[in-house]
């Protein structure tokens, strides 16, 4: 095990538009460690980092933050505690990110550090100077540990430009300046996200713009998505693609503010390789006895799940795992569920692929198109949500209304994608029957 030690201070953005020092990441060799400052641990009305650090009571919620070895704030593998992980992109992104670092796809600390200004929700981490004492928190566990420190590595500052965004498809962070989207935009935090198309998947934009216009017209709390032309993006590379998506952050408030936010995936425990979670049937419950308890509006944010589910099933997004689901923190303490994100009918890109193929993404759909009322609500009530019976109703009233609107706006859609909603709507899912 090397025995140098790198680490950086873990600060948590604020309502009011301040930012408070919570903490410190540091890695020792294999050792990832999320250390917590003792007047955050002891202070009651803390701001919440997420509910994976949240216990029953404040007392245990103390005991988590302050523990040396619970999986949640350490890992001997090289990998952050899930939470983090989460933070860090996928695919293209994490291989562009790691390029302009010059380090390993693998070393998530100075990926976390190199996107450190611009990291989703109102998480930002910043290196620390070498000539400073080693903090007490990373001292104290250290100790704990029995590790003996014998030097320090400095951590070089975030990139100049560079964002951490979840998710394979490629994205940029950027800022609008008038009609334009700057993604040379300094250290200042984006507030647009753009979204390209890819070889594969030419017809992402006009896909998912579909699925937002699906999404809308039953009256559900959606990002702001539009499609713009390349010439209105500045970046630093030609985008071989006639129009591009942007989406509007909602973890982005006015004069630039950031509002904290985490996916399910975080809130639920689950790592970035385990997105898709144990299936339907045994991770529905859990978010909505989440949101159910511990939502600032309950009812309505229940009720927000059950009618994009719905949605979902009758547009074929097969896609939508826990990373696609988020809660937001208005006030830094309370969560809500944030607007719905990611309508892309998956199941349009289906026909004339082998089997193998989306295989992940088949699977789900079979799951999507078995799902009917009886299910819902024996999921429902697995969930011991109040009024089952009327989220039923309210999922039956949304076949209803998808039936009625969606096939005048399918009219101007994708092909494939009409192709493919129109089949479920005529009763290729259970729900639609």
């Amino acid at each position: 095990m090397s025995p140098s030690l790198r680490y950086l201070r873990l600060l948590l953005h604020l309502p009011d538009g301040s930012r408070r020092a919570i903490g410190y990441l540091s890695q020792f060799g294999d050792y990832l460690r999320v250390s917590f400052d003792e007047d955050f641990v002891e202070d009651p009305a803390r701001p919440t980092l997420s509910l994976a650090y949240r216990g029953a009571t404040d007392a245990e919620t103390r005991q988590i933050l302050r523990s040396t070895r619970d999986e949640r704030l350490v890992r001997s593998d090289g990998r952050w505690p899930t939470f983090f992980q989460n933070l860090l992109p996928e695919g293209h992104n994490r291989e562009r990110l790691a390029r302009d670092r010059g380090c390993s796809e693998d070393d998530e600390l100075q990926l976390l550090a190199a996107a450190g200004h611009d990291l989703f929700g109102g998480v930002e981490v910043e290196p620390i100077a070498s000539a400073d004492a080693i903090p007490e928190p990373v001292a104290v566990w250290h100790a704990a540990m029995c590790l003996e420190v014998v030097e320090r590595d400095a951590v070089a500052a975030p990139l100049e430009d560079a964002a951490s965004l979840p998710g394979v498809v490629t994205k940029f962070s950027a800022v609008r300046e008038g009609r334009r989207y700057v993604v040379k935009r300094g250290n200042q935090a984006g507030s647009t996200i753009l979204k390209l198309p890819s070889r594969r998947h030419p017809d992402l934009v006009e896909n998912e713009l579909t699925g937002y216009r699906l999404a809308e017209s039953l009256g559900l709390q959606c990002a702001e998505a539009q499609s713009v032309a390349r010439q209105d993006v500045e970046r630093p590379e030609s985008i071989p693609f006639p129009r591009v998506l942007a989406v509007k952050r909602f973890d982005r408030g006015s004069e630039g503010r950031r509002i904290h936010m985490e996916e399910a995936a975080q809130a639920m425990g689950y790592a970035p390789r385990a997105k898709c979670g144990r299936g339907l049937d045994l991770d529905l419950p859990v978010l909505l006895r989440l949101l159910d308890r511990l939502s600032a509006r309950p009812a309505a944010d229940v009720r927000e799940v059950v009618q994009p589910l719905v949605a979902f099933v009758l547009m074929g997004n097969t896609d939508a795992h826990l990373k696609n689901w988020a809660l937001l923190y208005p006030d830094a303490v309370t969560p809500v569920l944030a607007p719905l994100y990611d309508p892309v009918c998956v199941a349009a890109w289906f026909d004339g692929l082998p089997p193998a193929e989306y295989a992940v993404n088949r699977r789900i759909d079979a799951k999507l198109r078995a799902l009917d009322e009886t299910i819902l609500a024996a999921l429902l009530h697995e969930a011991d949500v109040p009024r089952a019976s009327r989220l039923v109703a309210i999922a039956r009233e949304t076949v209803r209304a998808a039936k009625s609107m969606w096939p005048a706006l399918l009219v101007d859609a994708p092909d494939n994608v009409r192709a493919s909603v129109s089949e479920r709507l005529g009763g290729g899912v259970a729900l639609a029957r």
